[in-house]
């Protein structure tokens, strides 16, 4: 399945922001399937009003939130490409900005509908949980909305819960060993920084133990990270040594190396930020 943290960060202390830590791997209960799994995106919300032609042809709002799942693959990269053509389309004559409110209440919309279509086919395959999260310009805060099954009088209905993050501490957890993960969250962030794991960061690393340790079969890969502030969300990239202890490094994106081939889009360079 997955292991998903969202956290909030202040290491700068002028930008909050919430951070997530994500594994890549793909499963059954038997094997695994694909360890380059991608579990966290940037989810488009673009306004636009009338132009000076009456067309809709003015941005006047463009922001990116952090979109994260566990659960069924299928369903949850489904619900994304579903709501990205949607949400990067609004109009409004008024230059209306959408709350992260307003887009958790039109993803629950959506996503009680794919879920309730799918259910009934493939029962309890189709449990899958989903975050969407960030910078509301609205509300000037961090939060996360949460949207996962829950059992109403005998039925699975698809439900969300808002996180409002704002201190230290603060975090949502999507994924596997709910209980188990949970408190080992929690009780890292009570402990202390050491050299390499400052106490900003621990979710990261409580995840990064995990995909390490073979006993949690359900978690792999490599370790998935991203930012989410008033600027929007972006992924990172990892800078990793070639042996460690020495000076060679390389960039990385969910395990793979990012060598000439894929680093190069013609002139360009894939760029964004990387952090080792």
């Amino acid at each position: 399945m997955t292991a998903i943290a969202i956290w909030y960060n202040h290491e700068v202390q002028a930008n909050p922001c919430l951070w997530v830590a994500a594994d890549s791997l793909v499963s059954t209960r038997d094997s695994k399937i694909i360890e380059d799994a991608v579990k966290v995106f940037a989810l488009p919300v673009i306004c636009r009003s009338p132009g000076p032609a009456g067309f809709f042809s003015n941005v006047y709002y463009a922001h990116t939130f952090g979109y994260c799942f566990a659960g069924s693959t299928l369903m949850g990269q489904n619900a994304l490409l579903s709501l990205a053509p949607l949400l990067s389309n609004l109009i409004s004559q008024a230059c209306y900005v959408p709350s992260l409110f307003d887009i958790a209440q039109h993803a629950l919309a959506f996503l009680k509908h794919t879920f309730d279509d799918y259910k009934v086919r493939v029962g309890e395959k189709a449990r899958f949980e989903v975050a969407i999260f960030g910078y509301c310009h609205r509300t000037e805060q961090h939060s996360v909305y949460h949207f996962a099954p829950n059992l109403v009088n005998g039925v699975w209905q698809m439900e969300v819960t808002h996180y409002p993050l704002i201190k230290d501490g603060d975090f949502v957890y999507l994924g596997d060993v709910k209980a188990n993960m949970n408190s080992a969250i929690t009780a890292a962030f009570s402990g202390q920084t050491v050299p390499g794991r400052p106490l900003s960061r621990i979710p990261r690393y409580v995840i990064q133990d995990r995909i390490h340790d073979e006993s949690f079969t359900t978690i792999g890969g490599d370790i998935q990270l991203g930012i989410a502030d008033k600027f929007g969300f972006r992924p990172l990239k990892l800078c990793k040594p070639r042996v460690y202890g020495q000076g060679e490094a390389y960039f990385s994106y969910l395990g793979r190396e990012l060598t000439p081939d894929i680093s190069h889009v013609g002139e360009a360079l894939v760029g964004g930020d990387a952090m080792i």
